[in-house]
């Protein structure tokens, strides 16, 4: 199965917005764009990324939610808010429900994502991502440097949207999956961002702390196939052993347990993957 495959996996959905192919244009103007960021614990990058998106001339506002930020990102965010759209979140809730929040605030007939801890985001990647979308070619658009189903870079009609965000606010880093089950197959075009880049967890964190958070990531993202999908009850034992695992072969005889073929994809490819790379980087720091 194609990463395209995984990535525009989904049933019927029930969305509400224009079909591919319908004039979305409200009188005769540019479409108008809201980029949305969320933010929690970015104080590297986020600058950047919010520097890019305020310099394109295809995003008319850019709204960046702190989702509890512990570190400096809320500073950086409050020295731009002259030119941002700026929602302070006091606690923690998770990535979907940042991206509900500013969904909620944002104008614009389009919303396009973006992570907070892109190190090179430019206006050329922000135009490949947006151009499918403007050009009535696709309903929804996934820009992806590397694994398609999981990409923070994305675009959407806020009106197909609405209808989901009291779901999609529950799903914390099981947002993309949600996301990715609402659009049938032909009305997703999948964008390779060849050498766009992003901090790995490990690079931001430190090595103990990234392994946490993949780990957590990856239970939230099987918690929503699971939801989806109606997992086995192996694999719903798998999931919750998941907080348990110590070490990588564990981890690794772990995921070779799972059923579900997308399941296992995703811990493999995004989980192990990068739990690896973090082997590495302990290795190199002894």
């Amino acid at each position: 199965m194609s990463e395209e495959d995984v990535a525009l996996r989904g049933g019927q959905h029930a969305l509400t917005a224009c079909r591919k192919g319908e004039d979305r244009r409200s009188g005769g103007g540019r479409r108008r764009i809201s980029a949305i960021v969320p933010v929690f614990n970015e104080e590297k990058t986020v600058s950047g990324v919010v520097q890019a998106l305020l310099q394109s001339n295809l995003i008319h506002e850019v709204i960046c939610v702190n989702d509890g930020s512990t570190d400096g990102s809320l500073a950086i965010l409050q020295a731009l808010a002259d030119r941002i759209e700026l929602i302070d979140l006091q606690n923690n809730r998770g990535k979907g429900h940042a991206l509900t929040v500013g969904i909620k605030r944002s104008s614009g007939e389009i919303v396009a994502f973006f992570d907070a801890d892109l190190t090179n985001l430019s206006g050329d990647y922000i135009r490949m991502l947006l151009t499918p979308i403007l050009q009535g070619d696709a309903r929804a658009v996934l820009g992806y440097p590397v694994v398609a189903p999981l990409t923070g870079e994305r675009a959407y009609y806020r009106a197909d949207l609405l209808p989901h965000l009291d779901r999609m606010a529950e799903t914390g880093f099981g947002a993309e999956m949600f996301l990715n089950s609402l659009f049938d197959r032909e009305e997703v075009a999948t964008i390779r961002l060849r050498g766009l880049k992003a901090l790995l967890k490990h690079e931001k964190h430190g090595a103990v702390k990234a392994v946490q958070e993949y780990l957590g990531a990856g239970i939230e993202i099987a918690q929503e196939i699971a939801r989806r999908e109606g997992l086995l009850a192996v694999d719903k034992q798998i999931i919750a052993g998941l907080k348990s695992v110590t070490s990588l072969q564990m981890l690794k005889k772990t995921v070779e347990r799972v059923q579900s073929p997308l399941l296992k994809r995703i811990l493999k490819e995004y989980v192990i993957q990068y739990i690896e790379m973090i082997e590495g980087y302990w290795r190199e720091s002894d």
